[in-house]
């Protein structure tokens, strides 16, 4: 919806009928909504209820040694938890410090429901529902820039510009992060050791795959946002939670209900019939660079 009210109201591209445009944007949100809601529930029902059962004072207290032996002993370097899983470093996947103990690490419990971010709690739930504001205002508009840009420097001409800020920002807000932790634990040694593991020997092959493969994606969108414009290049990218629906479905076995699973496809059809009503309702000429 952010793209399409860039592309249809901010730069005017046309279309057949403003009243269909919108409607096969509505199908696409719809859809989308559907297939993120049926992909997870059968895991969501799973570890809601688990977690009730689950979650007792020891996790707390494994979690307060491990702390203790960490930021306590002089000896032991962050190297050293470089190459530890991420369940047993508590520290690794912390979000935050404790106002109540000065020097520790607070993470909620997954049966907790809470998450303490810059000391302000918020309940998974509505914290993940702002994340998903956020990605969507943000994911939206990210290629509104190249509209702006001047000469050949749209299409296949703004992915370097493009990469270069995506760099450039992930090392700030690492910086960011390493500062907060420094102004937070009053130490650069115990601020370095907080900031989660790298995890490069486990992680180099996964990681730059997905790296490589989202770039790939990332070159299509923005050729079709040159080629269909910002309000249906952009959104008709958005099919790629068909692929991901699919891997989490048949390869992965998230979902298993044979009746989640068909309402996952209804909202599959969905989101396809509305992409291409709104491929067939733009009469746009191209977007920027064309």
């Amino acid at each position: 919806m952010v793209s399409f009210i860039w592309g249809n109201i901010i730069f005017k591209e046309p279309a057949k009928s403003q009243v269909m445009a919108y409607l096969a944007v509505w199908l696409i949100m719809g859809g989308l909504y559907g297939m993120s809601y049926y992909s997870t529930s059968d895991w969501v029902d799973n570890t809601d209820h688990d977690h009730d059962h689950e979650a007792t004072s020891s996790d707390y207290d494994f979690e307060e040694d491990e702390q203790d032996a960490f930021l306590n002993d002089g000896s032991t370097s962050s190297a050293s938890y470089e190459n530890e899983p991420s369940p047993s470093n508590p520290l690794a996947n912390s979000l935050e410090i404790s106002p109540a103990s000065p020097g520790r690490e607070k993470q909620a419990t997954p049966g907790s429901g809470a998450i303490v971010v810059c000391g302000k709690t918020f309940q998974r739930r509505n914290l993940g529902l702002i994340s998903a504001l956020l990605c969507g205002t943000w994911g939206g508009s990210c290629l509104v820039p190249m509209h702006y840009s001047k000469g050949d420097t749209g299409g296949l001409g703004y992915v370097i510009s493009f990469g270069t800020g995506a760099l450039l920002v992930t090392i700030w807000m690492w910086i960011f992060r390493f500062l907060y932790m420094i102004a937070k634990l009053k130490s650069i040694r115990e601020g370095y050791a907080v900031l989660p593991p790298f995890h490069f020997k486990v992680m180099w092959l996964p990681g730059a795959t997905a790296g490589t493969l989202w770039s790939l994606g990332n070159v299509g969108s923005i050729v079709a946002v040159q080629q269909l414009g910002q309000g249906v290049g952009y959104p008709a990218s958005q099919a790629a939670l068909l692929v991901a629906g699919l891997w989490g479905i048949f390869y992965y076995r998230e979902v298993t209900r044979p009746t989640t699973i068909f309402k996952w496809f209804m909202s599959a059809f969905v989101t396809i019939f509305g992409i291409l009503l709104l491929g067939y309702e733009s009469s746009s000429t191209g977007g920027p660079g064309r």
